[in-house]
């Protein structure tokens, strides 16, 4: 039989065992208390439910890997002497790769291509390890700023250091995350002429 609610002028009921000297009052739990409990239970529930039965819920791993890479790239992109190191660690890190492909795909992808497979007459391919005006990440980016001269005459792409030095390191960064470092290699002008051709 369930104990009715206590008034204040009443004693509380207590068991009639004991343990080690200590009784314990036979009273219901308060209402609120009852409340935490179970939506608690429920809350647990739902949470195993929604972040590990059903992957509803972003992954925790997945927002910190974004969060690292963000400030990785934050921090690359301090960097006031930029080397080749950098650049590479930078063709490492999804942030810088994102601004990078955002760049060529607003700039370069018109003499380029979409995917970098080069336009016959326009542009160099980029999508394979041969490279026409230096074979290293910062002959990439001294190009990309400065523009390309061969033989001492302009090749049509000019200069682009308006981007600023943190835009055209991501865009380098970019064109490096499709290499293996050290895979790069130089193409001999005087020696394959027909690769030279866009």
């Amino acid at each position: 039989m369930r104990p009715s609610p206590m008034q204040d002028d009443e004693q509380p009921v207590i068991m009639p065992h004991s343990y080690d000297g200590i009784q314990e009052y036979d009273q219901s739990l308060p209402n609120w208390w009852l409340f935490t409990l179970f939506a608690s239970i429920a809350f647990a529930f739902v949470y195993w439910l929604a972040n590990f039965t059903t992957g509803t819920l972003p992954d925790d791993r997945v927002a910190l890997d974004a969060e690292l890479a963000a400030l990785e790239a934050r921090q690359l992109a301090a960097v006031k002497d930029l080397d080749e190191a950098t650049l590479w660690k930078m063709s490492r890190n999804p942030t810088t790769l994102a601004e990078g492909q955002a760049v060529y795909a607003g700039l370069c992808f018109s003499c380029h291509g979409p995917k970098m497979e080069g336009i016959k007459g326009v542009g160099f391919r980029l999508n394979d390890d041969l490279w026409v005006h230096g074979n290293t990440g910062m002959a990439v980016f001294r190009n990309i700023n400065e523009g390309v001269v061969f033989d001492g005459k302009p090749t049509g792409m000019a200069a682009q250091k308006a981007l600023g030095a943190g835009r055209v390191a991501a865009v380098t960064a970019y064109l490096l995350s499709f290499q293996q470092q050290g895979r790069m290699q130089a193409i001999d002008r005087t020696k394959e002429p027909s690769q030279l051709t866009p």
